[in-house]
Order: structure tokens, then C-alpha cells, then sequence
């Protein structure tokens, strides 16, 4: 190796390692970790928790991050086999780096039909139609003094037959009730130790210099 590639190659690893330190310290920066958040409903609409990482959060303005993971255990559904809804995705809302609450919702139907052969003047067949929609919103996000978070929701059966509805049961409707949350865990996410950087920096420059000594040998 002559003194012209020595150069190259030293200019190649001082490069690539001050770019993974740049790296580095842009996630040193951000701080990230995965906050996991605690939430009641009041009126008796539910409870949950979710999780979220903040590695994309600047601390600046208004801003959305996406929730990973979550739960909302609710009475506001439609199907009789579930009381909860999958919160991954949700959006939760932060402004100036602060938590303000969440954005989501859902609608579901399920119908359900029951025959009844044996009924006398039958047969006959009982529908239930049961409906649900909910909702999560938070107001005022860039007022500190002002912002507030709140659930909207309903669900209601509708049992009829071939002519005519029947009842309407398990009807029950909650506006605007309060949602507090509470941060219960904060997970620092893992970043590159020195030491791998150093050495990812290290091999990357080696490949670079073996790639430019093929091209020279070729």
C-alpha cells in the first residue's frame, strides 16, 4: 500500500466514524423510549393503557404519534364475544414535547339470528341487530390551561322477527365524558453501544478501501 491509498483509507475511516457519531448523538438526542400511558373513562365508560415510542418527537409545535400497542376495555361493543378494542394505531397527540390525549374511534354491527322450529305456530326466527360507535378526541391541544380529552360512545340491540321489531335492549349512550391518563412507565429504547459503532464505522471503511482496490486492480 503505497502512501496515497494510506491517505485514502484514513480519510475513509475518519469519515464514516464521524458520520455514526453524528448518528449517535441524534438519537442521544431525541431521548427515545416507549411510554406506556394508563386512561380512565369516567361515567363508566372503560379503562386501558397503550404504549408509544416518542423517538420521533422534537418537542416542537403540534404533533402525532402513532400508538404500538393497546387496549380499551369498554361496554360500548356490538359483538358478544369481545369487550375490548385493539388500540395499535390510534394517534396520540403532544404539543411542545407534552401529552395532550388520544385520537380514535370505531363502528361495528353484528346480526345474530335464531331460528325457533318448535315454537308453537312456528317456525319463527328472532334477529338481534346490536350496533356500537365510540369515540376519543381531546380540544384546545396548544392550550395548556384549556385542553381537554373526552369519550363519546353508544351501543343498543334491536330484537325484532319477520314482521316487526320486537325491543330495543342494552341501549346505552355516554357524550363528552372525561378521560384521564396517566403516564405509568417510561422504557428507554435500545441505541448502538460506542464500541459497534466504532466498529460498523471501522468495516464500512474497510469495504470501501477493498472496493477501490479492486477497481485499481482491474
Amino acid at each position: 500500500m503505497n502512501q496515497k491509498q494510506r491517505q485514502r483509507l484514513g480519510s475513509a475511516i475518519v469519515s464514516t466514524m464521524l458520520s455514526f457519531a453524528a448518528l449517535s448523538l441524534a438519537v442521544d438526542k431525541a431521548q427515545a423510549a416507549v411510554l406506556t400511558y394508563n386512561f380512565q373513562v369516567e361515567q363508566g365508560g372503560g379503562n386501558g393503557f397503550f404504549k408509544l415510542s416518542n423517538s420521533s418527537l422534537t418537542g416542537i409545535g403540534f404533533e402525532q404519534i402513532a400508538v404500538g400497542e393497546g387496549r380499551f376495555n369498554t361496554f360500548v361493543t356490538a359483538s358478544v364475544s369481545k369487550n375490548y378494542y385493539d388500540l395499535a394505531g390510534a394517534i396520540a397527540l403532544f404539543f411542545q414535547g407534552d401529552f395532550r390525549g388520544l385520537k380514535t374511534g370505531y363502528y361495528e354491527r353484528e346480526i345474530r339470528e335464531i331460528d325457533l322450529p318448535d315454537v308453537p305456530g312456528g317456525p319463527f326466527y328472532v334477529k338481534y341487530d346490536s350496533r356500537a360507535s365510540w369515540s376519543m378526541a381531546t380540544n384546545g391541544v396548544s392550550t395548556p390551561d384549556r385542553w381537554t380529552s373526552y369519550f363519546s360512545g353508544y351501543r343498543e340491540t334491536i330484537v325484532s322477527d319477520r314482521n316487526r321489531v320486537l325491543a330495543i335492549s342494552d341501549r346505552r349512550i355516554i357524550n363528552n365524558a372525561p378521560v384521564s391518563y396517566t403516564l405509568v412507565d417510561t422504557e428507554a429504547e435500545p441505541v448502538p453501544e460506542p464500541i459497534t459503532i466504532a466498529g460498523t464505522a471501522l468495516a464500512l471503511a474497510g469495504l470501501s478501501w477493498l472496493k477501490h482496490q479492486k477497481k485499481m486492480a482491474a
